[in-house]
């Protein structure tokens, strides 16, 4: 009797995992909606970025389909990083509330006290981010002084969505897992399970390459200093070693809260600014 049960509860536990897959396959669907858009509207109104991507891809399409052409290959990456989480996340004791039905196994208070951790991380790495830009803004090239102004509405719904949900799941689920399972099965195989440098390691890794990953949308709109290439690394490595870290010590969806608030607080922030200069 014991064994129908654990069998059963084992059958439960990886149907709900596949559910919680293809959950995340359709929040991917619908957080790609608002980048399109973004994607869209920039190269409907900007004639010298259409040239630029038609030439890139080597065709000669309307921008509705050179938009959708740029986003699918991000979709793409999605996919995998899904499936290499899906395998490598659970077998390292990282967790997903929605991969994983145990990880749910929380008391309210935890909950409540990983809430406002996310919500305190995510809002500082936001300052940061924008503070720094603010504090050094003399110092900063005409194309990124472009671009700190307040997100318009689709600009803003890309930001929650797209990097709140899918910067995380392809570097936080997919990348940082597949890290962890690496480096323990490489350099800590004698330990039963991943030793805390372990983990360490790949919230350093998967965040310095989450920054390096920036390089190409600040190469494209600066030239590739070493102050610019400093901020790039600062900026976009603080917040992905504070997502790394809410990942490991309580679960993805509150990685992804701290993400979306760092977006709320630079958005935030630049509201102020603008509102009283």
């Amino acid at each position: 009797m014991n064994l129908i049960l654990k069998s059963r509860r084992l059958l439960m536990t990886k149907q709900k995992s596949v559910k919680g897959l293809f959950i995340y396959l359709l929040l991917g669907i619908i957080a790609f909606v608002p980048l399109y858009l973004k994607a869209l509207s920039t190269l409907s109104t900007n004639p010298a970025q259409l040239e630029q991507a038609r030439e890139m891809m080597g065709i000669s399409g309307s921008p509705e389909m050179l938009a959708l052409l740029g986003t699918l290959p991000n979709y793409i990456f999605l996919i995998i990083a899904l499936v290499i989480g899906f395998f490598t996340a659970h077998k390292v004791g990282l967790k997903s509330v929605i991969m994983h039905p145990n990880a749910r196994e929380k008391s309210k208070s935890e909950w409540i006290k990983g809430i406002k951790l996310a919500i305190i991380l995510g809002s500082i790495a936001g300052v940061v981010i924008r503070g720094f830009d603010y504090l050094l803004f003399p110092l900063l090239p005409e194309g990124l002084k472009e671009l700190i102004h307040p997100y318009n509405a689709i600009e803003f719904l890309a930001a929650l969505l797209y990097g709140g949900i899918v910067e995380e799941l392809l570097m936080r689920f997919g990348f940082m897992s597949l890290l962890v399972f690496i480096f323990w099965k490489l350099f800590d195989r004698k330990s039963a399970k991943p030793s805390n440098w372990v983990f360490i390691l790949a919230i350093f890794v998967s965040a310095l390459l989450f920054a390096i990953g920036h390089y190409s949308g600040t190469a494209s709109v600066t030239e590739m200093t070493a102050f610019i290439w400093f901020r790039m690394i600062l900026l976009n490595g603080l917040p992905g070693f504070f997502f790394g870290w809410i990942y490991w010590k309580h679960n993805l969806e509150l990685a992804m809260l701290a993400h979306m608030f760092a977006h709320i607080a630079v958005n935030f922030l630049m509201l102020i600014v603008s509102f009283f200069l």
